[in-house]
């Protein structure tokens, strides 16, 4: 990837100039990759990556939209996991950067994974209908552009059951999550292993990173868990994350996401891995989080992009 001119930010708007976790219609996010990176720029975002749900599908767009608005972007996506408790990695999460987003294997791979989480959801959706839930199956498709996720499952959900539940998160809470008292998880019929992920990211010619460490509250040693990635070759950690306003953590004071932070970094430096950050931004899907608010500082991008042999 080429060097990026330094510029510096709008102080008032993003708190960090760089943002490498952004979510748009092409998986569970509300903006299209154009608006996307269009509010990146209003916002003084100049490095951004468009991290969709196992899909690269508004990679090119984004693309695009940022070399007319001076926003530098980084081909990525974010791959989900099969969860597996007995190696206690349930839900784990691996960011892949500077990717070849239109390689054909990395995207053969990818069309399996979104085959198999419309599968998924299908039967989900059959579970919530059984607890006397109305949703439309089609609606839920309807709104994923890419690959479709539980937060389709939930906004459809509450809209179409008024009364029923009091937020969104409401449905995850009752029937979405993991542990909720009416599940309505399915496994996969098709999912890769952490070590797939990471696999795969580095034959696309990219680095793995695992998104937002202080987030994943079914596993119950994440220390363990980094050492264990960091064997099968896991290139870094996600560090600067806005867990206040994200599950496991939410509505923690700052002084309790200072302290996720600072103890992330640690790790990472103790386990020689990059540092990155980004503020997860789904748009409306995640209400309070805007682009920058979580991210790196220009010298940590430097410092990344040099490591990566980006600049």
């Amino acid at each position: 990837m080429k060097s990026v001119t330094r510029k510096e930010p709008h102080r008032t708007q993003a708190l960090y100039p760089v943002d490498l976790q952004l979510h748009s219609t092409a998986s569970d996010g509300t903006d299209t990759p154009a608006a996307l990176i269009e509010l990146c720029a209003t916002r003084g975002v100049h490095v951004a990556a468009v991290t969709d749900h196992d899909s690269v599908l508004g990679v090119d767009e984004a693309i695009e939209t940022g070399r007319k608005h001076g926003v530098h972007i980084v081909p990525a996506v974010e791959f989900s996991t099969r969860s597996e408790p007995a190696r206690d990695f349930q839900e784990v999460n691996i960011l892949a950067y500077g990717i070849r987003h239109n390689d054909p294997t990395l995207n053969s791979v990818l069309d399996r994974v979104i085959a198999s989480r419309v599968e998924q959801k299908l039967r989900q959706i059959e579970r919530l209908q059984s607890y006397g839930i109305a949703i439309s199956a089609d609606e839920v498709l309807a709104r994923s552009e890419g690959a479709p996720g539980r937060m389709h499952i939930a906004q459809v959900a509450f809209e179409q059951n008024p009364g029923r539940f009091t937020s969104i998160a409401d449905v995850f809470t009752q029937f979405l999550a993991a542990n909720a008292e009416n599940s309505t998880y399915v496994a996969r019929t098709f999912s890769l292993t952490v070590e797939d992920a990471i696999e795969i990211t580095h034959a696309a010619g990219g680095v793995a990173v695992l998104a937002h460490p202080g987030a994943y509250p079914l596993i119950r040693n994440i220390d363990d868990a980094v050492r264990r990635l960091a064997a099968a070759g896991l290139d870094g950690i996600e560090v600067c994350y806005p867990y206040a306003l994200n599950r496991g953590h939410f509505g923690a004071d700052a002084a309790t996401v200072t302290s996720l932070v600072t103890h992330f970094r640690k790790l990472a430096e103790e386990h020689g891995l990059l540092i990155t950050g980004g503020s997860d931004y789904h748009g409306a899907a995640k209400p309070g989080i805007a682009p920058g608010v979580a991210g790196l500082t220009y010298p940590e991008w430097e410092a990344l992009a040099n490591r990566c042999g980006w600049m």
